[in-house]
């Protein structure tokens, strides 16, 4: 039996009900969030000072640090040029399976590069792997859970824009993107440690590669949900003597649930906001030692109606290039002018994506190369009862 959809028909209604009053009540405190920002920019040298006592203080705090541009200012799209490469990288995986034939995961990037101003088609590359060595698929006597193989999945996919980077820099100005955060999720957790530190470190040599290869790089976020502005303008009410750690972890009313591109749709089409430090230990411990810390600006790329708000993020050395960072900025918005998402993107997950077909045929290799060395194909008792009764076929055996 699957899922009896009349059973929830009146749970639905209860759900539009109670998402209509959250949104109805989030417009309500608006105004009053958006005074507040309106408010902070006004003082923003105060409120700098209160975000470096933050982090002086060594205080766990996702919020964010102001630069030297006014928080509440926009800022123009800047000229595209008639000559650039943008290249993107994307990843999809298949995950170890304990119950499968064979313990393996698989990683498969897409690549693809245009070069903007030259008649030649985009380039595409795919780069397959599969990990089945010990060393692989273990971690300090522990398989890799589906975190780990997707933090490594991310250094691959930054890896080839670094490979990219280092073939089509010199031709022209070039432009890296990945489709997500430059902050590896990973490195955010207090557990596996040992883990995390060995892979932020290929990351981070990925980020000097494109680095000294000319090149600029950002992730771009859709659909962001971060809330780091939204916790600075809760700090700039707070007096010097009320930043300690308790206060900071209350976000209340008015700016509880709210989320940072909110703030920002008084931004038009093309236009960014102000560049931020992004304020997370994570950041100053691995990312400003090595020069890459990242700051982060939102970007209305766009697209149909008013447009839509990106989350833009950017190493340290892009951030104080204006060149670099008015590269990137152009870039986005022109792959984004029919969708108000950078078209790069969707043709990068298009190239890297393992459909259903194409993990069963590979099943079907890994059973056959078995089968060659003498080994009878066979799946635990847990995933022979789902086979049997989700298709009705048995097993041959």
């Amino acid at each position: 039996m699957g899922l009896e959809l009349n059973k929830l028909t009146h749970k639905v209604d209860a759900l539009g009900a109670s998402a209509a009053k959250r949104l109805a009540d989030l417009n309500k405190r608006l105004p009053v969030v958006q005074a507040t920002f309106t408010a902070a920019s006004a003082e923003q040298d105060v409120l700098r000072k209160k975000a470096e006592t933050v982090i002086a203080k060594q205080i766990r705090w996702a919020g964010a640090i102001p630069t030297d541009e006014s928080i509440h200012d926009s800022f123009p799209l800047p000229a595209h040029p008639n000559r650039v490469n943008i290249i993107a990288a994307d990843g999809s995986q298949i995950y170890l399976d304990r119950h499968a034939l064979a313990q393996y995961y698989l990683i498969n990037i897409g690549s693809i590069v245009f070069r903007h101003g030259l008649p030649d088609a985009p380039s595409v590359f795919t780069a397959p792997e599969v990990f089945f060595e010990d060393d692989d698929i273990y971690f300090e006597d522990n398989t890799l859970t589906t975190e780990m193989i997707n933090a490594k999945r991310d250094v691959r996919e930054l890896g080839e824009l670094a490979r990219l980077a280092g073939i089509e820099s010199a031709a022209a100005p070039t432009v890296t993107f990945v489709d997500n955060s430059l902050l590896l999720y990973i490195v955010l957790r207090e557990s596996n440690q040992s883990f995390s530190d060995r892979i932020i470190k290929e990351y981070l040599e990925h980020l000097t590669t494109i680095q000294n290869s000319g090149a600029a790089v950002a992730g771009v976020v859709d659909r962001p949900g971060s809330a780091n502005i939204v916790r600075l303008l809760h700090l700039s009410t707070l007096e010097m003597d009320e930043i300690v750690p308790d206060n900071l972890r209350r976000v209340s009313d008015p700016f509880l649930h709210f989320r940072d591109e909110t703030l920002f749709e008084f931004l038009k089409p093309g236009e960014r906001s102000a560049l931020f430090v992004l304020a997370s230990p994570a950041n100053k411990t691995y990312y400003e030692p090595f020069g890459h810390r990242i700051y982060f600006f939102f970007l209305n790329a766009g697209g149909r109606g008013a447009g839509n708000i990106l989350r833009v993020e950017i190493p340290e050395w892009v951030a104080k290039d204006k060149t670099k960072l008015d590269l990137v900025h152009a870039s986005i918005v022109e792959q984004s002018k029919m969708t108000g998402y950078p078209y790069v993107f969707i043709r990068a997950d298009e190239i890297a994506v393992v459909s259903s077909n194409e993990r069963q045929t590979f099943e079907q290799m890994v059973m056959g190369s078995l089968i060659k060395r003498g080994f009878a194909p066979s799946v635990s008792q847990k995933q022979f009862g789902k086979e049997l009764t989700r298709t009705g076929k048995r097993w041959k055996t």
